[in-house]
């Protein structure tokens, strides 16, 4: 049997991140990769044009969709984007008891800027980090959830 995982995530244009890099990395660990697309992005290798968020109804239906038909061993969540996502989601990864879940908490680019505004990141906190099983964030990210600075391998 070939494992099933779920990427709910943006779609990246440019192909370099999002849910094609995730079903990508899938496919190289002969994971099954399905998905459900939270926003739809514009954007290149210099930068992003426009990102469109999908309803939050539209991202719950094609995680049940996967869930309910195909099944999910695994999640991993990427961009967001909003409060309303965020909780969905939450909401949705409970429900279909999705244990296995690798949060990507997406808050902050490589480069240091804010993705999502105080009360996104709070929403983040409270719904869906606690169900992770494995949290992935980048510096910037860990500072804001840890509270601490983080510039050497030991403040990591």
């Amino acid at each position: 049997m070939i494992p099933v995982a779920l990427t709910i995530a943006g779609s990246d244009s440019g192909g370099g991140a999002g849910i094609q890099a995730d079903l990508r990395t899938f496919a190289f660990h002969q994971v099954h990769g399905t998905s459900a697309l939270t926003c739809i992005t514009a954007q290149n290798t210099v930068g992003v044009n426009r990102v469109d968020a999908l309803p939050p109804a539209a991202v719950v239906a094609q995680i049940d969709a996967v869930a309910s038909d195909i099944g999910v061993q695994a999640a991993k969540t990427g961009m967001l984007l909003n409060a309303e996502i965020m909780e969905a989601v939450a909401a949705a990864v409970q429900r279909q008891q999705i244990h296995q879940l690798v949060v990507d908490p997406v808050m902050v680019s490589r480069a240091g800027v804010v993705l999502i505004d105080e009360v996104e990141i709070a929403t983040l906190t409270t719904h869906l980090l606690p169900q992770a099983l494995i949290l992935t964030p980048n510096r910037y990210e860990a500072q804001i959830l840890s509270g601490l600075e983080i510039h050497t391998l030991i403040d990591m």
